[in-house]
């Protein structure tokens, strides 16, 4: 999954959950262009004022339901905008959180806070809560949070399922009874995205996209590659990997992010009795998955019946290595855990599944990312798939497999799945990698430059995801986003940022 629940008002929380699979044909852009065009042109948006914040503004989109019968059932999306603090705007710039399921509206003022001020001046910048999320229709099937934070990782013995799979499949099975399910996928909301486009009266727009909504944007200059004037995808995904690949680059880098957390908790922690996590805390970590594993703590209680078990642990030590400001949080729920209480871990781990009002992502998250995948692994296949990487990555890696396909494991075959995603007659794209990215590995960044002819790749190293979540201050990458974004081009091959 891809994450970007990390943006909290106040300590940015975002990521962006499973790592998704674009779904393109080649044949695609043209037939979904004309499905685009054969709606009803839609009318202008009525802004009004947003009920959080009277300074920006907020409206709906009328867009088909099934663009396969373009005049039939329609669904109001929910845009709002802020307006550029310098009028008139020299353009639109149009922005995804992630998730998928990140309800673009709610994280809006977060955004305005760390976008580059001459961005933030110069443009009027644009989000939605994409269908079935949010202000969107958001798609409901009953599954209770705790049930999905649970499940372990890795199952206890070779060749059985994926822990959590019964819980995956009846997940799967009540979102199929929504009538709205089969239509949540990537290609609609960028055909969304494109009559927001056309409402608000403009030939071109530029996209700032995040974690997932790398993957959105993607899809959206395959399909209408002439609407791009400039486009950012920052925490890239790898979009033409398969969810078993995606797992297999996700492992080492939430390792790798895990370690980097634990060894810099105290500088020389042998010699810090101060050390939460004492004079050793690899080892401290390594005692509390061991003992999660052989024996889950009690239920916090209150409504809460589930045990708390080492998938609590290793979903709220993503989140801590996804965003910073999460660690003192994460530090303290690890210490109460060691001594028997894991209240705290399970409220962590359910947080990661919150949008930034509290509402679920899980389930609009599991719709997208598995109607957009191509094949869904067996659930034995991903247990077999999280022993094996354990073998390598034994503290967070397993956890991957959960992460970025278990939903899948008991969703039905996607019905009209699309791959090989490689856009043509775009403007120069540029694409932003961390080497430190838990959720989007480096390597996507890598991959999806190349998937774009004409395709940048602009390196932040720092540990995070995303650089807009995680280092928007570093002033080097304010530099090279502001100059492309305006109009200056990409910056040279080969551009680092410390």
């Amino acid at each position: 999954m891809t994450h970007t629940q990390l943006l909290r008002p106040g300590r940015w929380a975002a990521l962006t959950l499973p790592l998704l699979l674009v779904t393109t044909a080649a044949s695609v852009p043209s037939v979904a262009a004309a499905q685009s065009s054969s709606a009803s042109p839609p009318g202008p948006i009525v802004w009004s004022p947003c009920p959080s914040s009277a300074s920006l503004q907020c409206g709906t989109v009328e867009v088909p339901v099934d663009y396969r019968q373009p005049n039939g059932r329609t669904l109001a999306i929910a845009v709002s905008r802020a307006p550029a603090l310098d009028q008139p705007a020299r353009g639109t710039l149009f922005f995804n959180p992630g998730g998928p399921g990140e309800s673009g509206n709610e994280i809006l003022p977060v955004a305005l806070a760390l976008a580059p001020t001459a961005i933030r001046a110069h443009f009027d910048i644009v989000t939605f809560d994409p269908r079935g999320t949010g202000a969107s229709d958001p798609l409901r099937c009953g599954t209770a949070p705790a049930a999905l934070t649970s499940p372990p990782p890795v199952p206890e013995h070779a060749g059985q399922p994926l822990p959590g799979t019964s819980t995956f499949t009846a997940m799967a099975r009540a979102c199929g009874r929504q009538p709205l399910e089969p239509e949540l996928d990537s290609a609609n909301t960028a055909r969304d995205m494109d009559r927001i486009r056309a409402a608000l009266g403009l030939q071109r727009i530029s996209y700032y996209g995040l974690s997932y909504g790398t993957l959105l944007g993607t899809e959206y200059a395959a399909l209408f590659p002439h609407r791009i004037d400039t486009m950012v995808l920052d925490g890239a995904v790898d979009v033409d990997a398969s969810l078993v690949q995606q797992a297999e680059e996700a492992a080492p880098a939430e390792e790798r992010s895990l370690l980097h957390l634990l060894h810099g908790l105290c500088p020389a922690p042998s010699e810090n009795p101060a050390c939460p996590f004492g004079p050793h805390p690899v080892t401290f970590y390594e005692d509390l998955v061991a003992s999660l594993g052989r024996h889950p703590l009690p239920a916090p209680g209150n409504g809460d019946d589930q045990p708390v078990t080492l998938g609590d642990l290793d979903t709220a030590a993503l989140f801590a290595v996804s965003v910073s400001e999460e660690t003192s949080q994460f530090v303290a729920a690890v210490v109460a855990a060691a001594a028997g209480n894991g209240a705290a871990l399970r409220t962590m781990a359910l947080q990661f599944q919150e949008d930034v009002d509290g509402a679920p992502l899980e389930e609009a998250l599991w719709a997208i990312t598995c109607n957009d995948a191509a094949q869904h692994p067996s659930a034995v296949t991903a247990g077999d798939l999280a022993t094996s990487i354990e073998r390598h990555e034994p503290l967070l890696g397993a956890y991957a497999v959960t992460y970025t396909m278990g939903g899948c494991v008991g969703w039905p075959a996607a019905r009209s799945p699309v791959t090989d995603v490689h856009p043509r007659g775009t403007p120069p794209i540029l694409v932003i990698g961390n080497t430190g990215d838990p959720n989007t590995p480096y390597i996507g960044a890598r991959h999806l430059a190349a998937v774009f002819p004409s395709g940048h790749l602009l390196t932040w190293r720092g540990w995070g995801h995303t650089w807009l979540l995680s280092g928007s201050g570093d002033r080097c990458m304010q530099r090279w986003v502001t100059r492309y974004l305006t109009g200056g081009g990409p910056p040279p091959a080969g551009t680092i940022c410390n």
